[in-house]
């Protein structure tokens, strides 16, 4: 019997699933499930084993079948931790604009913990204005001409501040170095040359640690590549998806 390997993602810290409407827009019917940031926090083994287990049900797919999972940024760091959890429910991983440690290492790169600590105070102060002062930044490095304020209202999630704190406090805490090792799922990693959030080493980083990764450095791009370079995603899954099917070869 032919499997269609099915598809979760994951979004990024402050949007909603909405989020990857322009890149799965070309790919059809094609089973896939969304999984909220905010969701995959808790418990990241568990977010893609019930993800799994409902696309592979919309799939027609044996249970345990494993799935192409793709994440964005904190959604790409809950994405690493499930596929170390459950390694045989991922058959690939697309990492998009994911930092292995967000806040400085002892060589100094990587964002100020300052920089954080401030951002989260501001949350409880002023909400909006944090949100827009981070998806600027996530922008500034974008040379497409894409205006952020287009969409801003429709890619925001819908929770509330101390939502958006916990997600703040896990990139703060969390740093993947140790682990990457020991993830084995094919991953291709994708970021912008002019990432101003989790900066131009992260993408290094990943495809050094990890033990099978390819890594893909989009010119004149910024952090918000599912906004700005959807196509560029799309493609990508759309060679993985062929891959396993074997009508094409793999992205990277």
């Amino acid at each position: 019997m032919s499997v269609q390997n099915g598809v979760v993602l994951i979004s990024g810290w402050s949007t909603a699933s909405s989020v990857w409407d322009t890149v799965l827009a070309p790919l059809g019917d094609i089973p896939v499930v969304r999984v909220d940031w905010w969701d995959g926090l808790l418990d990241p083994e568990q977010a893609l084993r019930q993800a799994a287990a409902t696309v592979n049900a919309r799939a027609n797919n044996p249970i345990g079948t494993p799935v192409i999972l793709v994440g964005w940024s904190l959604g790409g760091q809950i994405a690493l931790s499930a596929a170390d959890m459950a390694p045989e429910l991922v058959q690939n991983l697309i990492l998009v604009s994911t930092p292995v440690r967000l806040l400085a290492d002892e060589t100094g790169v990587g964002t100020d913990p300052a920089a954080l600590r401030a951002m989260r105070q501001g949350l409880r102060r002023n909400t909006d204005l944090i949100l827009k002062n981070f998806w600027a930044e996530a922008t500034a490095g974008d040379r497409t001409g894409f205006d952020i304020s287009e969409v801003f209202d429709a890619i925001i999630a819908d929770v509330d501040s101390k939502t958006l704190d916990k997600g703040l406090a896990a990139l703060g805490d969390t740093d993947l170095r140790s682990r990457l090792p020991h993830i084995q799922p094919p991953a291709i990693v994708l970021q912008g040359d002019d990432d101003r959030i989790i900066g131009p080493q992260a993408a290094q980083q990943l495809h050094d640690g990890l033990p099978h990764a390819n890594a893909m450095v989009i010119n004149g791009a910024s952090h918000a590549l599912p906004l700005t370079h959807p196509n560029v995603i799309t493609e990508v899954l759309q060679a993985v998806l062929a891959s396993q099917t074997g009508d094409g070869e793999a992205a990277l």
